[in-house]
C-alpha cells in the first residue's frame, strides 16, 4: 500500500475532510472520501462555499498528495456549519452502490446512461474537459456527446475508451440541473452581440423592459463574465440580478458603463442558463433563503453610493474590481468625495488589511449580496473578526 493509498484509507476512516492536489496543471478537490480501490478513488466534493457539490473519481496515478490538515480546510468546515445550520440548499448527491472490487469508471459511465446524466470528464488525448452525456456502452468503449454549451450545433458524438479519462465529475449542482433541462433546449438561437456605447446600451435597456437575460463581458475583469436581468441602468451604469451557472439567483452586480466591454443576447448559453433558471423555480430551489433576490433600484439615485454605504454600515462583505484589474473582497471604513478607505481580506480570506486608500473612479464593479460573500462574512462574524 503506498502513500497515497494509506492517506486514502486513514481520511475515509477516519470522516476527514481532505483536499486532493494532482500531479498535472492547479487541479484539486475538496471533499470526503466515499470509496476507493488502488486505481480509482470516489470523493463527495465541495465547493469553496462549503456547499456540497457533487462526486469527482479519479484514478489514484494522478494524485500528488492528500492534505488532511490546512487553514484551507478549517476554513471549508466552518462554512460548512454555518450552511448546515441556516438550511441552505446543497447539491446532495444520490447514495453511491458501486462495487469496488471492480473498475469504478465503468460502473459510473453506465450509471451516467441509464439515468441519462450529464457528466463532466476529462480526455487524455485532447488534454482538457468536455461537458456531456453517455449514449452508448460497449465492451472496452463508449458514444459520448460532447455539449458545448456555447454552441449547440457544435455538439459531437464521440468514442471514448474507458482508459481514456483520469477525471470523471458527475451529480453536482449545475450537471444536475442541466440533466434536468437538455431535452428542451433549441438549437436554432440566434444570437446578437453590441460593443459599441449606443448598441450596449439599447440590449441592456431591452433586459430592463423585457426581463430577459443578457451576458455582460467587462472591460478590467478577465477572470469571469456575468449572466443575469438587467434591473436598474441610468448613465454611470447598470445594476444585474446575477443567474450562476446552475441557474440559481447568484447576487447582484453593479457595473460602470464605461466598464462595459459587450453585451450579448440570444445566444444558445443563455437559453441554457434560462432553463436551468426555470427548472430551479419549479423545484423550489430559486435562491438560497438567506438571500433577498428581489430587491429593487432606483434609477435617479446614486446607487454605487448606496451600495457602498450600505456595506459600511452593516460591515456586508462586497467584491470590488478596479480599473488596475486588482480585485478586492472587504468593506470600506470611510467615503469620501474622491475616495474611501476600504478593509480589505488577505489572499486566504481570514483576516483584514485596515485603511487601504482607493479612488472611488478606479471602482468599475461591485458584486453584493451573493452567497460566497454572505458565507465568508458569517464565518467571520462567528470568529469575531467582524
Amino acid at each position: 500500500m503506498n502513500s497515497i493509498i494509506a492517506d486514502l484509507n486513514a481520511a475515509m476512516s477516519k470522516k476527514q475532510l481532505v483536499n486532493i492536489y494532482l500531479n498535472t496543471g492547479d487541479i484539486f478537490y475538496t471533499g470526503y472520501i466515499e470509496t476507493y480501490n488502488d486505481d480509482e478513488v470516489i470523493i463527495a466534493t465541495y465547493e469553496s462555499s462549503g456547499l456540497a457539490d457533487g462526486y469527482v473519481a479519479m484514478k489514484t496515478s494522478i494524485i500528488e498528495s492528500v492534505e488532511r490538515q490546512s487553514e484551507d480546510l478549517d476554513s471549508i468546515k466552518e462554512k460548512m456549519l454555518i450552511a448546515k445550520d441556516e438550511g441552505l440548499m446543497e447539491s446532495k448527491p444520490s447514495e453511491l452502490h458501486f462495487d469496488t472490487n471492480n473498475n469504478l469508471f465503468p460502473q459510473i459511465l453506465i450509471q451516467a446512461y441509464l439515468n441519462q446524466e450529464v457528466i463532466l470528464i476529462h480526455d487524455n488525448e485532447a488534454e482538457r474537459f468536455y461537458t456531456g452525456m453517455v449514449k452508448k456502452i460497449s465492451n472496452d468503449s463508449f458514444k459520448f456527446l460532447r455539449i458545448n454549451k456555447f454552441d449547440f450545433m457544435q455538439n459531437e458524438l464521440v468514442t471514448m475508451g474507458f482508459n481514456q479519462s483520469m477525471i470523471i465529475e458527475f451529480q453536482g449542482r449545475e450537471l444536475s440541473v442541466m440533466s434536468k433541462v437538455m431535452g428542451k433546449v433549441k438549437e436554432q438561437n440566434i444570437a446578437k452581440t453590441a460593443e459599441s456605447i449606443n448598441n450596449i446600451i439599447d440590449l441592456l435597456n431591452d433586459s430592463f423592459h423585457h426581463h430577459n437575460l443578457v451576458e455582460v463581458r467587462c472591460r478590467y475583469n478577465d477572470h469571469f463574465f456575468y449572466v443575469g436581468e438587467v434591473i436598474m441602468l441610468n448613465d454611470s451604469g447598470a445594476i444585474l440580478k446575477v443567474v450562476d451557472m446552475s441557474g440559481q439567483f447568484g447576487g447582484y452586480v453593479f457595473i460602470r458603463m464605461n466598464g462595459i466591454q459587450r453585451v450579448t443576447i440570444g445566444n444558445d448559453y443563455l437559453e441554457l442558463v434560462q432553463l436551468m433558471k426555470d427548472q430551479n423555480i419549479a423545484d423550489h430551489n430559486a435562491s438560497q433563503p438567506v438571500l433577498n433576490d428581489s430587491r429593487e433600484f432606483d434609477s435617479t439615485e446614486d446607487n454605487l453610493n448606496a451600495i457602498l454605504t450600505q456595506s459600511m454600515n452593516k460591515h456586508q462583505l462586497i467584491r470590488l474590481q478596479l480599473k488596475s484589474g486588482s480585485n478586492f473582497l472587504g468593506y470600506p471604513e470611510k467615503i469620501g468625495p474622491e475616495s474611501m478607505k476600504f478593509s480589505l481580506l488577505d489572499e486566504t480570506v481570514n483576516f483584514f488589511i485596515y485603511g487601504q486608500k482607493i479612488p472611488l473612479n478606479d471602482i468599475v464593479e461591485v458584486g453584493f449580496e451573493y452567497i460566497y460573500a454572505y458565507l465568508d462574512e458569517q464565518r467571520l462574524r462567528r470568529k469575531g473578526d467582524m
